[in-house]
């Protein structure tokens, strides 16, 4: 549920009439704080809904951004918030790596131009794998090693487990 609801406050952050732009809410607010009020609403109509599950879906939401010089009021402080933060982080760089190479699709070579958030060249698979020879990227600034990102958990864990059963109801005894 943290997945699907981490950037919910985006629907009123963002204005999407003519081209994307901020709403005043957003501007002033952001989609974190939008996103908690929404899910405050909703639960506010669900009076049953186990408060610690609240709590743990509020922090997913505060902490997806990861750190706090990236605006995340919390850093992640458990296994799913963590994954959370993972993934949205991997997807937005998947996303500037592919954006990257659809702008830089027209210039000649098998490399896109230095990206400062990225910090690196990216390369344009298709052009390296038509051509028969390999060209070194342009010159870039130094980056620095960064750590991989967490890999999410293979079992069912306590909090999904609470939640599915929150969301769905307790799963039925097996027969036998």
């Amino acid at each position: 549920a943290g997945a699907l609801l981490h950037d919910i406050g985006k629907i009123y952050e963002l204005d999407y009439s003519r081209s994307v732009s901020y709403t005043t809410e957003g501007q002033l607010l952001g989609h974190i704080v939008l996103g908690l009020r929404m899910l405050d609403e909703k639960l506010r109509s669900l009076p049953d809904f186990p408060p610690k599950l609240r709590t743990l879906l509020e922090h997913m939401i505060l902490s997806h951004h990861g750190h706090l010089e990236f605006g995340s009021p919390k850093e992640p402080m458990f296994p799913e918030a963590l994954v959370l933060h993972a993934l949205d982080d991997l997807d937005a760089k998947m996303g500037c790596m592919h954006s990257l190479v659809a702008r830089d699709n027209h210039v000649e070579g098998e490399w896109t131009g230095f990206s400062a958030p990225l910090e690196r060249s990216v390369l344009k698979m298709d052009r390296y794998l038509e051509n028969g020879r390999s060209e070194p990227p342009a010159p870039q600034a130094a980056t620095k090693a960064k750590a991989a990102p967490a890999s999410p958990p293979k079992r069912t864990t306590a909090f999904g487990e609470k939640l599915l059963s929150a969301l769905h109801g307790p799963e039925p005894a097996p027969e036998g």
